[in-house]
């Protein structure tokens, strides 16, 4: 196919036929690597050419030309490129959406079959119903692969951790106000020892508690971002050193710059 992908990644809102908006980002960045972050929408994929190496949830994958990508929401994740490049479509659909056409409690999702799968022609289609803005042809797309792709038992959508006290600090830390606390403090919070506190977050979350901090400004960042603030103003509500600082992290999560995420 043809579809004209640029060398650097840009994104565009699309509504589908409901009026439900949908992000999709258009990348072709032969140097493209995205550091660890999730979505709160589920991630879909086309992959047009060459390969994307990426972990989710802890597991390698790679996605190859003519291969279809599902992630669910707050799926953590990293991605790379093959040596030879790639130009992939990735689409963001909200949870409300996917649940409304599941039948699904707003609170809980279905599990996912494959995580990767080769489907030439949906890539094709959904490839080039989102280039051409087609909004009614690209949610009957999503209907569709989300329709065979997932499954029961239903499980929650929100990342659990397990332990009470680690969840109210992760609800705590993707709050606006939680963008100006410290990390470190939240032992103090919780009654325990600063290294007590990072083994049981760690544990539970997977990662330090400075960088899920970290993951929930930049995702409280788009929300702003959407609101129409600007990005200087995004930086400082966030707690972000500069706008650069912020501007380097946004891109290095989702591809493009904050200026680029808003303009969409």
């Amino acid at each position: 196919m043809t579809l004209p992908v640029p060398t650097t990644s840009h994104v565009i809102g699309l509504p589908l036929d409901d009026g439900t908006p949908v992000e999709v980002m258009f990348a072709g960045d032969p140097k493209a690597h995205f550091a660890l972050h999730w979505h709160a929408e589920w991630s879909v994929g086309a992959i047009l050419e060459g390969r994307c190496e990426f972990v989710c949830a802890g597991a390698p994958r790679s996605a190859q030309a003519g291969e279809l990508v599902l992630m669910p929401l707050f799926a953590l994740h990293t991605a790379g490129v093959s040596a030879q490049g790639f130009r992939m479509v990735m689409l963001y659909v909200p949870h409300a959406w996917v649940a409304a056409r599941r039948g699904w409690p707003a609170d809980r999702r279905g599990a996912l079959r494959h995580s990767v799968w080769r489907d030439e022609a949906t890539v094709d289609a959904l490839a080039q119903a989102a280039s051409a803005a087609d909004g009614a042809r690209v949610g009957a797309l999503l209907d569709g692969i989300l329709h065979t792709q997932t499954t029961g038992p239903l499980v929650a959508v929100a990342r659990m951790a397990g332990d009470a006290r680690v969840e109210a600090v992760c609800d705590l830390l993707a709050t606006e106000d939680a963008c100006r606390i410290e990390p470190a403090s939240l032992a103090d919070r919780l009654g325990v020892s600063r290294e007590h506190f990072h083994r049981l977050f760690r544990a539970a979350v997977g990662m330090a508690p400075a960088q899920y901090a970290r993951l929930a400004r930049i995702g409280r960042a788009k929300v702003l971002l959407r609101d129409g603030c600007a990005p200087a103003e995004v930086a400082a509500q966030c707690g972000f050193a500069d706008q650069a600082h912020f501007s380097r992290w946004f891109r290095r999560c989702f591809g493009v710059t904050p200026g680029n995420y808003r303009a969409r």
